[in-house]
């Protein structure tokens, strides 16, 4: 009994000495939780008065959500716990950092631990109560305004034992940089390595790589902090809120929970150490900049390795990827902080080549590391694995649309396709995998100086490798698209069930179409509504012509029309139309919405073609340097104080003749899909505008007077090269 009096003595005591954190951690979060509260709830009411919900339960809704969202998940709530948590934990045992203390201090007879073990709990009854009051607070207000109801309530309980479980993982960072150091601003300085550490190095991580190596992506795997609850906490926050309404309050806490397990036990891991370090510390440590003298040059080198890389890669960005000035950089900055630190090791300047072992260490380290990125020494663009190690593989080639959940919530492209696309059939995506590697320098030779005689269309693509070891492996390589060979091997892939089941919704999803809310039909020009309560016929009428659709088809043919359905939730998805689709078609012309995509002369009133001769602007065209400078010069001048480009070039025709050779050769830029490589088959150089007859009883688009379409490349026809031509003399 006698103990457990002296300790809850010694906490009270404890409390005395911390009045002012109370006040600073109660008023903070009341203005946090209950400053915030009133003004978003004030705000809603006034919008009500002034009539801007339509009805009441929109206006509850709206003040429940405004509710759960100050009193629930906030990002705003991070920073508040990180500044709790350093100004706690560093006041709590700031007697460390100061030897009259220390030794006063253990001059009273009171067990170590118990100390500890005080001042630690005390910290966390200051964050419990300061949080618990104003949350209290909080619920009151709301409940006042008639802003509360089950699912308030259900995310705030979520969100205190989520924002409770973060200040653990920090107050105990920051309680193990107080035994790690011996003077109050290193201690800080401590607890911001020791907190943001790990995020640092994923960001230099991912930094070096995009530098250095060409097959990153992130498209479908991205590499993230494992032990960060920083990251965790930004990285999930959002999601969050609102979870209850979207998810159930089983969904909530079925995202919540994991994180809370995982930072449990993180704090209680870090509270070990600290403790240790507690321990073991010794008592002439306060004062000194690191309490463990042995431990100065491993801080030294961690700080200084990732430090001085990341200084040497903005200097190789800013010198446009010198490597020379890089790895200068690298090294002169990896003196520099190894010296700082030895400075601030010892608070004395003479001490900055104190320890030159640990510094070369630092410097053979900085070496090593670029080199790793530089040079890839670990194979990381030369990645393929086996095909006997793979078990599954997704790719990004087409998109479509929009992706959603059973309840049309957003749903990522990335998410949809690891989920939905598990193509079996692995090697023809290895083989393609394997002959990029194989063309890897061409590649670079047409991407740093283009293909003039476009023989290559290489197509960037994302692809995830499912390994049978359970591991999962983002890449992205590159594909020729002009390459016969590689036309088999995506023949195998697009037109796979596999394939079309991941890349496009429609293919699986039969229950969505039962909520369509608005279909329509273009072929460029025509836009037809077609019924929303077909959509099921229309869908099955789609899927049976999906069964025929693969690589071949999707770059033989471009599309002659698009079909755009609207979901609820604004969510939205478009399925393109081609000649070959002949069930989609039937439905078409028996809604009497169908249109060929080559317009009739008839109905057209003239065409506006304009050239804007960007050929000129290739340096090529120049008798000399000066000569396109000073071209180019009054091109820019002319851009930029004129209406109009300097070499645009605008013709209008109306000549029946004329227009009946324009039309073949057009195609409704509109249309354009993804498998298409609009640069090199439709000719960028003209714009051409088709202007309609006001009589006709062509059903293009009224909103509309005409429409823009492009010239297929290499089909413009004579008189239109010649009637748009540029002349100097007529500028």
């Amino acid at each position: 009994m006698t103990s457990k009096n002296s300790f809850w003595d010694n906490c009270k005591q404890n409390h005395k000495r911390r009045i002012w954190v109370w006040i600073v951690s109660v008023l903070g979060q009341l203005a946090l939780y209950v400053g915030i509260l009133m003004i978003y709830l004030s705000r809603i009411r006034l919008w009500y008065a002034q009539g801007t919900y339509r009805t009441y339960e929109e206006y509850h809704d709206t003040m429940c959500r405004a509710a759960a969202e100050v009193l629930g998940f906030k990002e705003e709530y991070l920073i508040t716990a990180i500044v709790l948590a350093v100004i706690i934990g560093v006041q709590g045992f700031s007697y460390l950092h100061d030897r009259r203390k220390v030794d006063l201090y253990h001059s009273v007879p009171v067990e170590k631990n118990r100390r500890f073990f005080a001042v630690y709990l005390n910290g966390i009854v200051i964050y419990i109560t300061s949080t618990l009051l104003s949350v209290l607070v909080g619920v009151i207000v709301a409940a006042v305004q008639n802003a509360v109801n089950g699912l308030v309530l259900s995310e705030i309980g979520f969100a205190f034992i989520w924002n409770l479980l973060f200040f653990l993982v920090i107050y105990h960072t920051v309680i193990l940089a107080v035994m790690l150091t011996g003077n109050r601003i290193i201690t800080i300085c401590m607890a911001g390595v020791l907190i943001f550490y790990e995020i640092g190095l994923y960001g230099l991580n991912d930094i070096m790589k995009y530098a250095f190596f060409e097959t990153v992506s992130t498209f479908y795997v991205e590499h993230e902090p494992k032990l960060s609850a920083v990251w965790d906490y930004l990285l999930n926050v959002w999601d969050l809120r609102y979870m209850a309404w979207s998810e159930g309050v089983g969904g909530l806490a079925g995202e919540v929970l994991p994180y809370c397990g995982k930072w449990l036990i993180l704090a209680v891991v870090i509270l070990a150490a600290a403790w240790f370090c507690y321990r073991k510390r010794p008592s002439e440590a306060a004062g000194r900049a690191i309490a463990f003298t042995k431990a100065e040059p491993v801080i030294k080198v961690l700080i200084a390795v990732p430090a001085s890389v990341g200084i040497g890669m903005i200097v190789h960005n800013a010198s446009y990827g010198s490597t020379f000035l890089a790895v200068l950089g690298m090294l002169v900055s990896g003196v520099i902080v190894c010296a700082a630190a030895e400075v601030i090791y010892d608070f004395d300047i003479k001490s900055m080549i104190k320890h030159p072992v640990s510094g070369c260490v630092a410097l053979i380290g900085i070496v090593i590391v670029f080199l790793i990125y530089k040079n890839d020494l670990i194979g990381y663009d030369k990645y393929v694995p086996l095909e006997s190690q793979v078990d599954s593989v997704a790719l990004n080639i087409d998109y479509c649309g929009e992706f959603w959940k059973k309840d049309f919530t957003y749903y990522s492209v990335a998410d949809y396709h690891k989920e939905h696309m598990v193509i079996t059939d692995v090697e023809p995506v290895l083989a393609l995998a394997s002959k990029w590697q194989q063309e890897r320098e061409y590649f670079e030779v047409i991407k740093n100086t283009g293909d003039v005689d476009n023989t290559a269309d290489y197509r960037e693509v994302s692809v995830l490798y499912r390994l049978k070891s359970g591991r999962e492996v983002g890449r992205k390589i590159w594909i020729n698209y002009a390459d016969p060979v590689n036309e088999a091997l995506l023949n195998r892939i697009v037109g796979s069930d596999e394939f079309k089941a991941g890349a496009y919704q429609v293919m699986t999803d039969k229950d969505s179409y039962d909520h369509v809310q608005v279909i329509t039909y273009t072929n460029g020009a025509v836009r037809v509504a077609l019924p929303a309560e077909d959509a099921q016929k229309l869908r099955d009428a789609y899927v049976k012509d999906m069964e025929k659709f693969d690589f071949s088809l999707a770059i033989g043919e471009r599309p002659c029309g698009r079909i755009s359905l609207v979901f609820p939730n604004q969510r939205y998805t478009r399925m393109y139309v081609y000649e070959s689709f002949e069930n989609t078609i039937a439905y078409l012309k028996e809604q009497e919405a169908y249109y060929p995509i080559r317009l009739d002369p008839e109905d057209i009133a003239s065409i506006t073609i304009t050239n804007y001769h960007y050929e000129l602007d290739e340096p090529e065209t120049y008798d000399s340097v000066a000569e396109y400078n000073l071209a180019m010069g009054a091109r820019v001048e002319t851009v930029a104080y004129g209406t109009s480009k300097a070499y645009e070039v605008t013709e209008i025709f109306d000549n029946k003749e004329q227009l009946a050779q324009i039309v073949p050769a057009i195609y409704p830029s509109y249309l354009s899909a993804s498998w298409h490589n609009d640069g090199w088959e439709l000719d960028q150089s003209y714009d051409v505008y088709v202007t309609f007859k006001k009589d006709t009883t062509y059903p293009y688009d009224r909103s509309e007077r005409g429409v823009f379409y492009k010239f297929y490349v290499d089909q413009v026809p004579d008189f239109v090269v010649e009637a748009t031509a540029y002349h100097a003399d007529t500028e």
